[in-house]
């Protein structure tokens, strides 16, 4: 790709002669440098529009567990991302994935998956929010108690 860039480059400047002024180059500079994101985060957002239902609750499943400091945003935006698949079981997995998430990252794709038409969802949303609210406060006692 960059090969093919850089010749369809130098064969414009060539014909045209000044073409510097012409076509500016720093347009062109991103496909050069541009890399593909290969992380695993990237990997499994990219299996969340995959056409199996299968492989996109698969990758629900592992974005759930990745709740580490460093990918714990990408993972629940994914997450929010996928609250719109088209199965329901697969928006039902989201739901309970973020319950792995601190109240701050998933609060605001869980207060989206409320207006989903599946009652089911709904309903497991109260459910992740009272386990939230269950850990906040045995974390509260436990500092208290010590």
């Amino acid at each position: 790709m960059r090969k093919v860039v850089i010749l369809l480059l130098l064969t414009g400047f060539a014909a045209t002669g000044c073409a510097v002024r012409r076509a500016p180059p720093v347009r062109y500079v991103p496909l050069l440098g541009a890399k593909k994101d290969t992380s695993m985060e990237a990997v499994l957002e990219r299996a969340l529009g995959d056409k199996n239902p299968i492989v996109r609750l698969d990758a629900v499943r592992l974005l759930g567990t990745m709740t580490g400091p460093d990918v714990q945003g990408r993972a629940a935006s994914a997450l929010g991302r996928a609250l719109k698949d088209p199965d329901e079981t697969t928006r039902f997995e989201v739901v309970k994935s973020l319950s792995n998430f601190s109240a701050d990252t998933s609060g605001p794709y869980l207060m989206k998956a409320m207006n989903d038409e599946s009652v089911r969802i709904r309903i497991q949303v109260v459910q992740v929010l009272r386990q939230l609210y269950q850990d906040q406060a045995n974390q509260i006692q436990d500092v208290a108690g010590n």
